[in-house]
């Protein structure tokens, strides 16, 4: 089911081309012949239920699990055999549904590790803290105040990230990500633990970023924030696509308000509900 005033255009260039994708764990099937399009600075959503398959998708994305079959492919370029360390270098990145931080590190230590693959100084150079390797550090460690700012983290750099609070270490793991200089930023429910004003403030992230010419792609449950910032979606459900489109369209769909609800009874009262909140500026 596609909202066709919002596919695809033949002259787009896309950024993420899936093709006919389908993963099984132990006869499970997660994803089921799944084919999704996105193209170059767009802010694209995966929405579903629990167990939808949503976050197996990014993870066959970005490389951590591969694909019984189908394709996919990044800029044209087939990444569907792709190691995880090779698809970074191609420009993709992301965030986790649990947040992955290094233990021990600063706030600033973590996004300055995001940067490894841009550092160009050799062992011998780090050894004897060569002018080089001093003006690097010093670059590194501008930039990553400069993308702690730019997701809102005020917190001081040299706290603990572990320490943070959930909104704010979910800030850190993105700017880490962004200090990857990615083309693609995939990015799993990036709201999690965040009130409507720290969600509100992603949302506008997400959009600077697309400005700057990043694609995103994003799981998210707050859907006042999808429905506000996301250009086109792909809903699941038990591993196969059942909308695409625009968001508001999508959500309207009789089988996705069912999927996220159950019995279309209830699903249509909760649907209007939803409608009421969002004309009333809540949630």
């Amino acid at each position: 089911m596609t909202d066709d005033t919002r596919s695809t255009g033949a002259d787009e260039v896309l950024a993420v081309d899936i093709v006919g994708l389908t993963k099984e764990f132990g006869g499970l099937k997660a994803v089921v012949d799944i084919t999704i399009k996105v193209p170059k600075q767009r802010v694209h959503g995966i929405l579903g239920p629990n167990g939808a398959g949503k976050t197996t998708v990014l993870n066959m994305i970005s490389g951590f699990i591969r694909a019984d079959s189908g394709s996919i492919s990044v800029f044209g370029e087939d990444v569907t055999r792709t190691r995880p360390f090779d698809i970074a270098r191609k420009g993709v990145a992301r965030t986790y549904q649990n947040i992955r931080l290094f233990p021990g590190l600063t706030v600033l230590e973590t996004v300055i590790a995001g940067a490894y693959m841009q550092r160009t100084s050799t062992i011998a150079g780090a050894i004897l803290f060569s002018p080089a390797e001093r003006r690097e550090r010093k670059a590194a460690r501008e930039r990553a105040a400069e993308l702690l700012d730019m997701v809102g983290c005020r917190a001081p750099h040299g706290s603990l990230a572990e320490t943070l609070s959930y909104g704010d270490q979910r800030r850190v793991e993105i700017a880490r990500a962004l200090a990857t200089d990615p083309r693609i930023l995939l990015l799993d429910e990036p709201t999690a633990g965040m009130n409507d004003a720290e969600s509100e403030q992603i949302g506008q992230l997400l959009v600077q970023l697309k400005d700057l010419g990043h694609t995103l792609i994003l799981i998210e449950h707050n859907m006042r924030l999808v429905e506000e910032f996301c250009e086109t979606v792909s809903v699941m459900n038990s591993g196969a696509l059942l909308a695409e489109g625009a968001p508001t369209w999508c959500l309207e769909q009789d089988d996705v308000k069912e999927a996220y609800f159950g019995k279309r009874s209830d699903a249509a009262r909760i649907a209007t509900l939803r409608r009421v909140r969002r004309d009333l500026g809540g949630s």
